[in-house]
């Protein structure tokens, strides 16, 4: 079981000491001090050391990586658990304790059996894999083989709440679909990214009764996330969670094959069709409405995948609320526990992907939040989830959040915490998904308490919001922000916007991301406090956030 205590000699003696660094006091930077030494501020007693000493143990070659599933994972879980208990906070999880155990259907492809072959009245075209093309074999069985015709079906969405609709005019029954990655450019940011998400078009082809999909890479798709980069994680096992029926969870049976295609392939499958791919990425790049048609030839699509079940678990512990009505509503805090792994070696290399700020950092801030919050409750209770499986696309808090240990219709709000790069004095913060809800206006609050801003989103066109955990609550109808540092720095000498791209550019899910980088604790007491007063503003205001009147988000997801 998850709480068992780890008792390895190492990991006792690294906890033992870590916990008696924790207890040191803070020391404010003077940068940092001069610059907001006018503002009043909040009585909070945030422990810089403490979140240095969680990092240090997260972030530790020891754990290589936590993994989901690992070993490595586990001890990382028994460490929240551990603390979650020290704070004395309500377990949360599954049969009275912290945990929630959570069982993933792992799949690999067999590289050998994948298969796509058109069949042209020229003959056939055989594609090669991974070259050419990448499958990712199918979480629902493990054997499949479908041929169908092929339709043209532009970006594949079905949007009409945005007036867009690529199935409106097409029939694509018992035919696989061949779309363009990407989104239309006439569609809203995050809206357009939500439909455009792999699930929601794998719903709308499946819903238009497609049996398969081929997707054609675009130059600005490359542009973001390389056909090479994704060869490289083709040997790597994908999850699917698993319901009470060991069923894949958000699985779509109807859907029998599917395949990315390199640039190079996808001109080479449209050259017999009635427009070539230049033309169609042209238009797309020009934001013309793209045309759909048959293709006017079938194409065969297989593979087999080998299937294995691994266990990794969520740890919750609630702080209870002190209102007799309003302790059974929660705002949740969530931050990621996982990271991608790796492996010792004899040599000089290191492989092991500590994620010292991806998301060590994120969990560190959680569990002095959850400090705060055990020596200060308040009216509402407080509910911390420290998630797995993110890494492997938001499973752990997807899982959570359509599989709650309370109830979701009593969650009113979410705060997410993933990747804060506490790096530099931070002077503001950025509050992804604040203008959906008046979630916005609490951050608002909080940040002038501790005299810092909070900034609109830099980079809309990443259609960040629909992209880490937090997401996985707005989808339950929960108002939720994803928090994290800005790009304004309190030390003038100091570049964060630069900081933040030197981060992605050299360390992101790299072996670098770990303990020895500058990490910034003054930074990551200061990004508590903002955190820690977010929550507290919810948890003791005498009315819940609330969706934005027409707001794309509370009216899909937020009509209860």
């Amino acid at each position: 079981m998850m709480e068992k205590t780890v008792t390895p000699s190492r990991l006792f003696l690294m906890a033992t000491a870590l916990a008696l660094t924790a207890c040191q006091s803070e020391v404010e930077h003077k940068t940092a001090t001069d610059a907001v030494a006018n503002t009043p501020k909040p009585e909070v007693n945030v422990r810089p050391n403490a979140i240095k000493a969680h990092i240090d143990f997260l972030a530790d070659d020891l754990l290589e990586g936590r993994d989901t599933g690992s070993k490595g994972y586990d001890i990382a879980a028994n460490y929240v658990v551990s603390h979650f208990s020290q704070f004395d906070l309500k377990p949360a999880g599954d049969n009275g304790g912290y945990t929630q155990q959570v069982r993933f259907r792992q799949r690999l492809l067999k590289p050998d059996s994948a298969v796509l072959q058109l069949q042209t009245s020229n003959g056939e075209v055989n594609f090669s894999y991974p070259d050419e093309f990448i499958t990712g074999g199918s979480s629902v069985a493990t054997s499949q083989s479908i041929n169908a015709p092929l339709v043209f079906v532009g970006h594949g969405i079905s949007a009409p709440e945005l007036n867009h609709d690529d199935y409106a005019q097409v029939d694509v029954t018992d035919k696989i679909v061949v779309l363009l990655t990407g989104k239309p450019g006439n569609l809203p940011s995050e809206e357009g990214a939500h439909f455009a998400s792999r699930y929601q078009r794998a719903k709308a082809a499946a819903k238009h009764g497609a049996v398969g999909m081929i997707y054609l890479q675009t130059p600005e798709a490359e542009k973001r996330y390389s056909y090479q980069r994704m060869q490289k994680n083709v040997d790597k096992p994908s999850l699917n969670w698993l319901d009470e029926q060991g069923e894949p969870g958000n699985s779509i049976p109807q859907l029998k094959g599917g395949a990315l295609l390199s640039m190079e392939a996808s001109e080479k499958l449209m050259q017999s069709a009635p427009q070539g791919y230049q033309a169609l990425v042209e238009m797309a790049e020009s934001k013309q409405p793209l045309p759909t048609f048959a293709l006017g030839f079938s194409a065969t699509i297989a593979s087999e995948t080998e299937h294995d079940e691994i266990t990794s678990a969520n740890v919750a512990g609630i702080v209870e609320g002190t209102d007799p009505e309003l302790k059974n509503e929660y705002v949740v805090y969530t931050a990621h526990l996982d990271h991608i792994g790796g492996h010792h070696t004899d040599g000089d290399s290191d492989h092991i992907n500590n994620g010292a700020l991806d998301n060590a950092s994120g969990t560190a801030i959680m569990l002095e939040t959850a400090r705060l919050f055990a020596e200060n409750p308040t009216k509402r209770s407080i509910l911390f989830v420290a998630v797995t499986a993110e890494e492997k696309g938001l499973l752990g808090s997807d899982y959570y959040a359509q599989n709650p240990t309370v109830p979701v219709e009593q969650m009113v709000a979410n705060v997410n915490l993933d990747m804060p790069l506490i790096l530099y004095p931070i002077g503001d913060v950025i509050a992804f998904g604040a203008e959906h809800s008046t979630m916005g206006d609490f951050v608002q609050h909080a940040v002038e308490k501790i005299g810092l801003q909070l900034s609109p989103d830099p980079m809309p066109e990443q259609n960040i919001f629909v992209r880490s955990d937090h997401y996985s609550f707005v989808k339950q109808g929960v108002p939720s922000v994803f928090l994290v540092p800005g790009f304004k720095s309190l030390d003038e000498s100091v570049n964060g916007g630069e900081i933040f791209k030197k981060f992605f550019a050299e360390h992101y899910h790299q072996p670098s991301d770990e303990a020895t980088l500058p990490i910034d604790y003054q930074a990551g007491a200061r990004f508590t406090k903002v955190n820690y007063l977010i929550g507290k503003e919810i948890a003791n205001s005498a009315s819940r956030p609330q969706w934005k009147e027409g707001d794309f988000f509370g009216d899909t997801f937020g009509k209860r």
